[in-house]
């Protein structure tokens, strides 16, 4: 895509924070390892496993991020907005902040029959099917997670006997617009579940030249004919956690 300079950047943004906070620039840094989380209790469950100290960052208590450590190596959390757009946002001021190693870990909806609620899918390729990442390159290039961190988390996981799936995501900012022809298209080209984020946190990290990875916990399932809700079920707030506890141990080993 050819560049075509910004009217205003992320540093403007962050100065003008710590500007309006009275702090020095450096003051907003981030941690080099960045945990990103959308869900209250996805956030609440990895601030507890790393000890995290809430930090005053750029959005406060509508954007939490707190600072801990795993396996004494320090690790930000942070729980973003929900959708591409926010995402992509948020993720360009934290990268500019000072992150250089991403890890996103979701709820998806499970478009095969073999993903029951509570799968673990570790994400290799993203579709594009949202806005955002338009923004960063033309239609026709693929965006992957990075192969260090995701073959390092399939390892962690098959050590630990965790089961899990290996696969490709959809990513689409039209929930209302799931539609039947989409949803086969997709099944039957192998497409393990579908989000609202990771096709967005892969191009600002392709684009920004960091490394960004994703592992997503199955939360409700598609079918041909309707829709199963399991987001508040025990079982995915227990894989949550496994899964957070081996994405820790990866970022931390990073």
């Amino acid at each position: 895509m050819s560049e075509d300079e910004a009217i205003f950047t992320t540093d403007d943004v962050i100065r003008c924070a710590a500007e309006n906070r009275k702090i020095p620039f450096d003051a907003m840094k981030l941690p080099q390892r960045l945990l990103l989380t959308y869900q209250r209790s996805t956030y609440t469950c990895a601030k507890i496993l790393v000890d995290g100290k809430c930090v005053e960052w750029l959005y406060g208590e509508t954007q939490p991020f707190c600072i801990g450590q795993y396996n004494d190596v320090e690790i930000g959390v942070g729980r973003f907005w929900i959708g591409a757009p926010a995402t992509a946002m948020t993720l360009e001021e934290a990268i500019a902040c000072g992150t250089k190693t991403i890890f996103e870990v979701g709820v998806a909806g499970g478009l095969q029959t073999f993903l029951q609620p509570a799968s673990l899918v570790v994400v290799t390729e993203a579709i594009r099917d949202e806005g955002t990442s338009h923004h960063y390159f033309p239609p026709e290039v693929k965006v992957e997670s990075s192969p260090h961190l995701r073959d390092k988390l399939i390892q962690r996981l098959t050590e630990r006997k965790v089961g899990h799936f290996i696969g490709s995501v959809w990513s689409t900012d039209g929930i209302y617009r799931e539609t039947r022809s989409k949803f086969r298209k997709f099944r039957d080209n192998g497409v393990l579940a579908v989000d609202m984020e990771t096709s967005a946190v892969f191009a600002v990290t392709k684009y920004r030249n960091v490394e960004a990875a994703s592992a997503q916990v199955i939360s409700d399932v598609l079918t041909e004919t309707g829709w199963l809700q399991a987001f508040h079920h025990q079982s995915v707030r227990e894989n949550t956690e496994i899964l957070l506890k081996a994405v820790l141990a990866t970022l931390s080993e990073s």
